[in-house]
């Protein structure tokens, strides 16, 4: 159990090195541009607004939290812990690789490496996937405030993730193609993006039953939405755009309704 807490401990140490230097990278510090700069030159039908971006702050927020109880809890050393602990050897070095690739794919985004910083990002994306299997966020009937937790901030992570993925992913296929950013031919694969990705994200929430992960897509599906509306182009390829936001946004508002009341519903009949 103790090699099980220094590796909770090195979690919460790399958590927090990795918050710091995307906070001083984002401040223009190193680079002279922030993140946020990066995306909207490389602009696609998917860029969020740049309050969206909040949610990192969030996320790293709860991933703090969790690492910190995994401290507490693991330090105990007791015998109730032990599925824990067994969870956390098993995550070895997963949660340093993926806040690893986490910096690097921003850190090469700001120097206009695109195609890099998307393996970065695939990267981030398969390690976090690996973490959510090994802490298994899909086990609804384990009701301990730390696996609460742990389902909380991955699938936050998890769905906010997967609408990077899209944003992110956009511009990168036309580093390629060297298409006008509102070439009809993205315009389309925004829509397949947006499309694929919404019903793998409801698929996946309904299947652990975890509306958390919703709420971290469907924030940056809000942002999109508002940064349309900011820009107020009013062309057809917006508009059609503009109301696939508020069909998904009101599917995914629906959904995380359902499964607050299915939870509170659960947690009443157990008492």
């Amino acid at each position: 159990m103790r090699s099980a807490h220094q590796i909770a401990f090195l979690n919460l140490l790399f958590i927090v090195i990795n918050c710091f230097w995307i906070i001083i990278v984002d401040d223009k510090k190193i680079y002279g541009l922030s993140i946020y700069d990066t995306f909207s030159t490389n602009w696609s039908y998917l860029t969020p607004h740049v309050d969206t971006f909040n949610i990192w702050k969030i996320i790293t927020i709860v991933l703090v939290l969790t690492a910190i109880f995994y401290c507490i809890v693991l330090k105990r050393e007791n015998d109730e812990d032990a599925p824990l602990a067994q969870q956390v050897e098993k995550s070895g070095n997963w949660m340093l690789v993926n806040q690893l690739f986490l910096g690097m794919s921003m850190v090469f985004k700001l120097n206009n490496f695109l195609i890099i910083a998307y393996l970065c990002s695939i990267g981030t994306y398969y390690s976090l996937n690996k973490l959510n299997l090994i802490f298994k966020i899909r086990d609804t009937e384990n009701p301990s405030f730390i696996h609460i937790f742990t389902r909380t901030s991955l699938g936050l992570y998890s769905g906010w993730f997967v609408y990077l993925l899209g944003f992110n992913g956009i511009p990168t296929i036309n580093k390629f193609l060297r298409l006008p950013a509102d070439h009809l031919l993205l315009f389309i694969l925004s829509i397949l993006f947006l499309l694929g990705s919404f019903s793998f994200i409801w698929y996946k929430t309904m299947l652990c039953k975890l509306p958390a992960i919703l709420v971290g897509y469907t924030a940056g599906v809000l942002g999109s939405y508002f940064y349309n509306i900011q820009a107020n182009i009013g062309t057809l390829l917006y508009d059609i755009m503009e109301y696939l936001f508020i069909g998904v946004l009101s599917i995914s508002v629906i959904t995380i309704i359902y499964l607050i009341y299915q939870k509170r519903k659960f947690y009443m009949m157990q008492d």
